[in-house]
């Protein structure tokens, strides 16, 4: 058997904690959108990873890595648009509530929806593929410093895509809307568009970072997306500095 080793899991972990952080700055600290929720998304990206990997999904399918982070991203995106579209028009803690039932439904649908397994869960979720020079497996559950490295990459490229982003008309729209929503709506910025833009962008990057979790773990099921969970994604922004991509990361580390 391999060795395991808890100091490269650890820092996995942290690695998750601060991308799904970087996403829900985007939706708190850019837009200014109060989101008790977002562990929703996060667990929608790891089930969509399960349903399309694991040999106990009754779709019987099972595509490769590099496939299901797409779909995933996409389907997250889309269920940050539905949830956006209805709720949007609200402010403050009415949204905050709105957005926290949504955590609570996803995880009453994986609790009760049967194609989703419940306490059940899904084994064997697809990893990525690549082995070393002696055939050892890059990717391994019990030895998760691969996934460390491929976590401080993808988080490198989203921070990358979030600095364009905050620099371009989106990103001056999201930081008038965080100061003063009636003004800028006065002044010609179509707040409701923006602002679920921001929610989709950042439901994307909740996906991914649910399905690299699920990757690496190799197991999902209900016990893992409670409200406590989400209250510490927003701990970490808090933390962090909303706003402060870099900070955001720091709080992360210290939250994880």
């Amino acid at each position: 058997t391999e060795p395991y080793t808890d100091f490269p899991i650890s820092l996995f972990n942290a690695a998750v904690f601060a991308l799904i952080a970087i996403g829900l700055n985007v939706v708190i600290g850019q837009a200014g959108l109060l989101d008790l929720g977002y562990v929703g998304f996060f667990a929608i990206g790891a089930y969509t990873a399960a349903l399309l990997s694991s040999p106990d999904s009754e779709l019987g399918v099972r595509y490769p890595w590099l496939v299901i982070v797409p779909i995933a991203m996409v389907v997250t995106m889309i269920s940050g648009v539905i949830l956006g579209t209805p709720t949007l028009r609200l402010r403050g803690d009415y949204l905050a509530i709105v957005t926290l039932g949504f955590g609570e439904i996803v995880r009453l649908l994986a609790d009760n929806v049967d194609p989703l397994r419940g306490n059940r869960g899904f084994q064997n979720i697809v990893r990525p593929g690549g082995t070393f020079a002696d055939g050892t497996p890059i990717f391994s559950q019990t030895d998760a410093l691969g996934f460390y490295w491929l976590a401080v990459v993808i988080i490198i490229i989203v921070l990358l895509c979030m600095g364009n982003l905050e620099r371009s008309r989106v990103g001056r729209a999201w930081i008038a809307v965080r100061e003063d929503e009636d003004a800028a709506e006065l002044t010609g910025v179509p707040t409701y568009r923006f602002k679920i833009w921001a929610f989709a962008i950042g439901a994307a990057v909740g996906g991914l970072s649910g399905t690299l979790f699920a990757s690496q773990v190799g197991y999902v099921n209900n016990q893992r997306f409670d409200i406590t969970t989400s209250t510490l994604y927003l701990a970490a922004v808090v933390l962090g500095g909303q706003g402060n991509k870099v900070g955001v990361i720091v709080g992360a580390f210290l939250v994880s």
